[in-house]
């Protein structure tokens, strides 16, 4: 998945969902700007925000993302948002970068693709584990 420009995604959305805008450089820059212009966000503006911000931070294209959420709603034992947080955390890049094998979300991505890891005794070139 191409991500694009990261400052600027991650001034749109408002969050620092990359690592590279997870430094006091962006954090000072993002004080200095006026946040109260243009119009208010709408209800539907807002879940649309926090939508980009889980799919950007977890690298995601819309189509798995999409088919993330699908699945979270059919389990009807657990809460969808709970279950679509655990079904994102145990993505194989996510557990990469979760034990500190990759400095990035997308280095891990890079490396799962490269089938850099092993899974159940056999290499995964997936980054999904699907």
């Amino acid at each position: 998945m191409k991500i694009g420009p990261k400052y600027k995604i991650a001034r749109r959305l408002g969050a620092p969902v990359f690592e590279k805008t997870q430094t006091q450089k962006f954090a000072m820059r993002e004080g200095k700007k006026n946040k109260g212009r243009g119009r208010p966000k709408t209800d539907f503006g807002l879940q649309m925000n926090e939508k980009q911000k889980a799919r950007m931070f977890y690298a995601v294209s819309e189509k798995q993302f999409s088919k993330y959420v699908s699945k979270s709603l059919e389990n009807s034992k657990i809460a969808p948002a709970v279950s679509l947080y655990a079904m994102l955390e145990s993505r194989l890049d996510n557990v990469v970068w979760r034990a500190g094998l990759a400095p990035t979300h997308l280095a891990a991505r890079q490396r799962a693709a490269h089938g850099h890891f092993l899974v159940n005794g056999k290499r995964s070139y997936t980054p999904s584990l699907d």
